[in-house]
């Protein structure tokens, strides 16, 4: 098989040939039909995640191997299956979990493997869909996407995951509520797609680019404000009557947003981190304990949450966000483009 890995952080990305392997036990081999591009990705290519005051947390020190055959929204079709497998048959169009656990600890036998200590991701510590197969080790993680096209699909297995958990974490919302979505991005966008399914709260979309923000506009009738033009803090205070939201949801997460978060929450809200720009957020403790504030992170989400979000999309016909497809061999161009924040909703590649 043939796959494009990581083989140097931040160098490009190098072709290799390989045996294609022959799955064993309970492991399924598919053939990659589409994988999104992901941010999470960059911060894998550049070897790093920034941490505010020129501190850095380096991927290798995680157990991130190279070479690596990235990318982790992987939708494939069922090639062959080993001897174990039961519910998986050649032919069958799949959607990857890919946050695999280690399958024997607490977080793994209670549908938490995205927590698990021990993790073996597909993308970040195992090989990915940055190639034209990919192996997965148990057929649990096979997620039937019937009626969805491949290049759709994909990102659900991380943006739209992600985007749907952080979502839950701050249900249930009234109509007399307003929340805020920081960031319209590919998660941004992703959960707009998802959010009326949830909530009939207002919503309130903040970013610094018109061309998100008119597509958030595509997908829903939220409220937008760039941040670029007027000041985010003091127009949500407007909107809200000098209340403040009863909820935020960061999808930047760097030190200017995260700041911004937090002054416009309102007593009793609640503040959900998900992005990974880096920096620090610092605030005064007692307005924390004063104010019954909840300031939480969130990290992609379970297998059980990825089957749920899909169920949602097919049943309720969501419209897609923004997405468009390349070549497998364009990875290191779309990689500098989500640097430079160049995309629009998602870009996807196919071997």
């Amino acid at each position: 098989m043939k796959s494009l890995q990581l083989t140097n952080f931040g160098e490009p990305l190098q072709w290799a040939e390989s045996e294609t392997p022959v799955p064993r036990g309970n492991e399924v081999l598919l053939k990659v039909n589409a994988c999104g591009v992901c941010h999470s990705d960059l911060h894998i290519w550049e070897g790093y995640y920034e941490l505010g005051n020129d501190e850095r947390m380096y991927i290798a020190d995680r157990g991130v191997n190279l070479p690596l055959t990235m990318g982790h929204e992987v939708v494939g079709t069922v090639v062959q299956a080993g001897e174990g497998v039961k519910g998986a048959k050649e032919g069958d169009l799949r959607l990857i979990y890919p946050w695999v656990g280690c399958g024997e600890c607490k977080y793994c036998n209670s549908d938490r493997m995205h927590m698990c200590l021990s993790p073996g991701s597909l993308g970040v510590f195992k090989d990915g869909g940055y190639s034209d197969y990919i192996l997965v080790p148990h057929e649990q993680y096979l997620v039937d996407i019937d009626g969805l096209k491949p290049e759709n699909a994909c990102s659900y297995a991380c943006a739209g995951l992600t985007a749907y958990s952080a979502l839950k974490k701050m249900m249930p919302l009234e109509e007399d509520e307003s929340m805020v979505i920081i960031g319209a991005g590919g998660l941004g966008l992703m959960a707009m797609q998802v959010l009326r399914v949830l909530t009939s709260a207002r919503v309130v979309v903040i970013d610094l680019d018109d061309n998100k923000l008119a597509a958030a506009g595509k997908i829903g009738n939220f409220t937008t404000i760039n941040s670029k033009n007027e000041d985010p803090v003091d127009r949500v205070m407007e909107l809200t009557n000098g209340k403040g939201a009863s909820a935020i949801v960061d999808f930047v997460n760097n030190e200017a947003t995260s700041t911004a978060a937090f002054s416009m929450l309102q007593k009793n809200g609640v503040m959900v981190m998900v992005g990974l720009f880096g920096g620090k957020l610092t605030f005064s403790n007692p307005v924390v304990a004063l104010k019954n504030l909840t300031i939480r992170g969130s990290y992609t989400g379970s297998l059980s949450e990825l089957r749920e979000l899909i169920d949602i999309v097919r049943e309720k016909k969501l419209k897609s966000i923004p997405v468009k497809t390349y070549k497998l061999d364009a990875a290191d161009e779309l990689l500098a483009k989500v640097k430079r924040g160049e995309i629009t909703g998602r870009a996807v590649v196919t071997p």
